[in-house]
């Protein structure tokens, strides 16, 4: 048979190989000749491939590969097989091979960009894993703090006394539970607590409440009773105003009694009473020194709770970010694995289109000039015929890869104008494999303006729910979409046809991890993810649903 008879697969953007009866090469199309050259050598040819699982069938393993197996199979044969174009640059092939009369016809299909975006998947679902896993051990950790807060409050509980000192946690109540019984112990005048900062000392609390003005103030002491109080021993004596920096002075002399507050070697601070008792012996000594002790072990007791509690309400919040961000990571990973797929897939589609294009154009040029010169007008209404194809699958792919490159959109992560409409025309049309001879789509679009958003999201948001929509739908159904715009508000709406929401995921719905798919196609972060997105640009998602009867889910954003 001559070649003329196989260049229609010259059309064909797989890679064709023809031999007749003997094994010799007859064709091969122009595909195959610009992935593997001018192939002279079959079994040559063949050892460039090797299957990902050795056939185990074969007389000669040494030999076995999937060029050879396609040729010598009697019947129809399929395969996928590794190209090892060089050393370090691996392509995936799925090769077909069948009898067309007494020829062996061998279909090579580059499968690539499929086998990377499996891997990719993969990739993916172990990030994913690794997100839940942090989850989980930060809720483990979560309730290892709850554990040890409950037993730093046993152990306060434990070292209570009947002192009132010792009834709070609130580091505030329990100074002023300790100024107010040393002021009626010692019939005192005023009681101060002075907190320590560096070697310094300030006034926090002070009883009772009308000398509040002080707070704040240093309290600045003579050489000697500082060297009491880094000895940590109480310091009685005679003033006539607070402390040495005071701007006011007592119409009478008064006793000042110092006490430093210390846990271990820390001093914690100082109490400092002021009264016109004179009497003062080694019992009240002991009284103050325990009061002191018991004090320096709340303050310490107390600063923990605090800190724990804090530490705890930090934990809390952490792990309710977590909660919110990780389905974010996960999208962004998964978008951004889409993205740079669909960026490369495109890259590798756009090259050789151009070519073709080119070609396609240089082919039109050229018919014009043999359609004065050839003779045959059935050859040449044939070539014409073939061209115009070209044009309509080049235009076609070239609208596809348009298409999928907006949807992705990595270079617009900003807030940017949008028309709503096109934005969903733009989803259907890449979901049309799924609605193609089984849905019907109805577009009730409204009059609305352009709104600021993040198109890419709400495409995947669209999405989501559209491929809900169309999995719900058994047979045949329609998918009717409404957009309006009223009040400043935006509103889509997506009704099926489908089977409905059961009853008992109802309430859980937006909850991640819910889904009524079978194992290994749905995960159930779809719309869990589009509830993100949507609070994302201040907007709300609900949805209504009669089983057997359809779904209608309504999306309100404001503009």
């Amino acid at each position: 048979m001559p070649d003329s008879n196989f260049s229609l697969y010259n059309n064909f953007d797989t890679a064709v190989l023809i031999l007749d009866s003997s094994k010799k090469i007859v064709f091969k199309n122009l595909s195959f000749i610009k992935n593997f050259g001018g192939v002279k050598n079959l079994e040559k040819f063949g050892n460039y491939f090797s299957f990902d699982i050795c056939m185990l069938d074969s007389d000669n393993l040494m030999e076995a590969n999937p060029v050879i197996f396609a040729i010598d199979s009697p019947e129809s044969f399929s395969a996928n097989a590794v190209y090892q174009k060089t050393k370090e640059q691996f392509f995936y092939y799925r090769i077909k091979s069948f009898l067309q009369n007494e020829y062996k016809v061998l279909v090579f299909k580059n499968i690539t960009p499929e086998i990377l975006f499996e891997e990719t998947e993969k990739k993916y679902a172990f990030i994913r894993q690794q997100y839940l896993t942090l989850a989980e051990e930060n809720k483990q950790f979560a309730a290892l703090q709850q554990k040890s807060q409950a037993q730093t409050v046993k152990l306060a509980l434990m070292h209570r006394i009947s002192n009132v000192i010792r009834e709070s946690m609130d580091l505030d109540k329990i100074i002023d539970s300790a100024l107010k019984e040393l002021f009626n112990l010692f019939g005192a005048i005023k009681v101060y607590y002075a907190e320590a900062d560096d070697k310094n000392f300030y006034i926090k609390e002070v009883y009772p409440e009308k000398y509040k003005e002080v707070i704040g103030e240093k309290a600045d002491f003579s050489a000697d009773t500082k060297k009491s109080i880094r000895q940590k021993e109480i310091k009685v004596g005679a003033c006539i105003k607070d402390y040495l920096n005071s701007t006011k002075t007592f119409p009478v002399q008064l006793n000042r009694i110092i006490v430093p507050v210390s846990r271990l070697q820390n001093i914690l601070g100082l109490l400092i009473i002021y009264t016109g008792q004179k009497f003062y012996d080694d019992s009240q000594n002991d009284v103050l020194q325990s009061i002191a002790s018991q004090l320096g072990s709340a303050i310490v007791q107390a600063s923990l709770f605090s800190q724990i509690k804090e530490k705890n309400q930090e934990l809390e919040n952490t792990l309710t970010e977590l909660k919110e961000t990780q389905l974010q990571l996960i999208n962004s990973e998964k978008m951004a694995s889409l993205g740079q797929l669909v960026a490369g897939v495109a890259h590798e589609i756009n090259t050789p289109l151009g070519s073709i294009n080119a070609n396609n154009d240089i082919l039109s040029k050229l018919l014009s000039k043999l359609s004065e010169e050839c003779d045959d007008s059935s050859i040449l209404e044939n070539i014409q015929n073939i061209n115009k194809i070209d044009k309509e699958a080049i235009k076609r792919i070239s609208g596809i890869v348009r298409s999928l490159k907006r949807f992705v959109r990595l270079d617009e992560s900003d807030l940017q104008h949008a028309d709503i409409n096109k934005e969903l025309d733009l989803t259907l049309e890449l979901i049309k494999h799924e609605t193609k001879n089984k849905i019907e789509i109805i577009k009730n679009y409204g009059d609305i303006p352009q709104i600021k958003c993040y198109p890419n999201m709400l495409n995947q948001v669209f999405m989501n729910i559209l491929i809900n929509a169309c999995h719900s739908i058994e047979k045949k159904g329609t998918i009717t979409i409404t957009t309006t715009f009223k009040d400043n508000i935006l509103t889509v709406k997506i009704k099926d046809t489908g089977c409905g929401i059961d009853d008992s995921i109802k309430d859980r719905i937006f909850t991640a991890g819910t889904t009524t798919k079978k194992i290994g196609i749905g995960t159930g972060l779809g719309l869990a993810i589009s509830q993100k997105i949507i609070q994302k640009h201040n907007g709300s998602i609900n949805f209504k649903t009669q089983k057997r009867k359809g779904t209608e889910f309504v999306i309100k954003i404001p503009a």
